[in-house]
């Protein structure tokens, strides 16, 4: 992993404080140790959370928290840009809404 993981806390905390009460709460269900998960054709990336068939996962090439599906466990489906994590937090309580 070429992102190092004690910079990937300082995103997540950052993110963490940007959140709503209500991203909060899905967030404390959804969060995770951050592990080490494969994208296909991009290499290794921090997995921080799970919902469902749902990841959200730090795009460091980008240096966002990005959204994918996922059907093995420990492949993220395929690639996305990322955004703030509040903003992926965000995106999975729209979908929950809908």
């Amino acid at each position: 992993m070429s992102f190092p993981e004690e910079k990937l806390w300082d995103h997540i905390n950052d993110g963490w404080s940007q959140m709503s009460f209500r991203q909060r709460k899905l967030w404390e269900m959804i969060k995770r140790l951050p592990e080490e998960w494969e994208v296909p054709g991009y290499g290794l990336c921090w997995v921080v959370a799970l919902m469902g068939n749902k990841v959200i996962f730090y795009d460091h090439f980008e240096e966002g928290f990005a959204r994918s599906s996922w059907s093995q466990y420990g492949v993220v489906d395929r690639y996305q840009s990322g955004d703030d994590l509040e903003i992926a937090v965000q995106t999975l309580l729209n979908n929950i809404a809908d």
